[in-house]
C-alpha cells in the first residue's frame, strides 16, 4: 500500500517527495476530480493525502469518497 499526495502547493509536493511520497500539483476542481478518479483506480495506492485548499474546492466529491460530511 502506497501513499499519494494531491497538493496545490509546490513546496508541499516537494516535501512529500523528499519523504518518498509521490504525487502531483493541481489547482482546479476539475483537476481534483480527474486526479482522484485516476488515483482511486490504482490498487497500489491506499492513502491519498490532500491539502485543505484542494479539499475545499470540491467538498461534495471528497464526501463521496470518504462518506464523511466534515473533514
Amino acid at each position: 500500500m502506497r501513499f499519494y499526495t494531491l497538493s496545490d502547493n509546490v513546496d508541499t509536493h516537494m516535501g512529500m517527495r523528499l519523504a518518498g511520497i509521490e504525487g502531483e500539483v493541481i489547482h482546479t476542481a476539475q483537476e481534483v476530480s480527474s486526479a482522484l478518479e485516476r488515483v482511486m483506480k490504482n490498487p497500489q495506492i491506499g492513502i491519498v493525502l490532500m491539502t485543505e485548499k484542494l479539499i475545499n474546492t470540491c467538498p461534495q466529491l471528497i464526501y463521496e469518497y470518504t462518506g464523511e460530511e466534515s473533514i
